[in-house]
């Protein structure tokens, strides 16, 4: 994770101004499976929580955070729309922000529960509908909602959900094939590397080797994750803008 983001925010940035080496193109591709992995275990700990709804409120808060620090490292920084100074709604909100993407996807896991408990079926049909399509708007939300659906629905076969996961991998990787423009990158393989979503498959083996046991339950395990993916990602963010003209 921390790889990655490093290589967003700041590999383009030190590259053209500071002069330092290009980072591997192959970089994001390698640690693709790391948001499938943070979805996979999050709907096991749906499972394991005491408190669903203690859950649902951390990611839900963790995600309003972030994007309040978001917007207003963008707005100190003037993050301006394109190549224009003006300051739009989208150039504010830019960032990363996976906590609100899992938490929409935690209120489906509980919406599908409820369905499948048969527990006020045309309401939580509804809410499924309006937190997919909130989902669609957040980081990486267009490929993890797909891969929620087949890890809950085959949470027990998990086997089968492996497969189901690089069937949708290799559909990802024919689309990428299918859509490659050799007029628009450098090579084939720069174009592979920057639409990676395909690599998701690689969190295949980290799903067969977890063994269905809930973890280390303390404070540092439980709120780790909470501190360091903003703070790193918010420091990166500054870096990056101060390197940049």
């Amino acid at each position: 994770m921390l790889l990655d983001h490093v290589n967003t925010y700041l590999g383009y940035a030190t590259h053209t101004y500071l002069g330092w080496p290009k980072w591997p193109e192959f970089i994001g591709m390698i640690t693709r499976f790391v948001s499938p992995l943070f979805l996979y275990l999050m709907i096991e700990g749906f499972y394991h929580t005491r408190s669903r709804v203690k859950y649902l409120t951390r990611l839900f808060t963790a995600g309003v955070i972030m994007m309040a620090g978001n917007v207003t490292i963008n707005y100190l920084f003037l993050n301006a729309k394109g190549h224009t100074d003006e300051i739009g709604f989208r150039s504010l909100i830019q960032g990363h922000d996976i906590f609100l993407t899992l938490a929409f996807i935690f209120a489906i896991v509980w919406c599908l529960e409820n369905l499948k408990d048969r527990k006020n079926i045309f309401r939580n049909i509804i809410l499924i509908a309006v937190f997919a399509f909130l989902c669609l708007f957040n980081e990486g939300g267009t490929f993890l909602l797909p891969m929620s659906f087949i890890i809950w629905f085959f949470r027990e076969k998990k086997k089968t959900m492996c497969l189901g996961i690089l069937v949708f991998a290799l559909l990802l990787l024919l689309k990428a094939l299918v859509t490659y423009n050799p007029g628009s990158v450098d090579s084939f393989y720069s174009y592979i590397c920057f639409d990676d979503q395909w690599a998701m498959a690689a969190v295949i083996p980290f799903i067969l080797l977890y063994n269905g046991e809930r973890g280390k339950n303390t404070p540092v395990t439980k709120y780790m994750f909470y501190v360091i993916y903003p703070v790193h990602l918010w420091v990166l963010m500054i870096a990056r803008f101060m390197i940049m003209p």
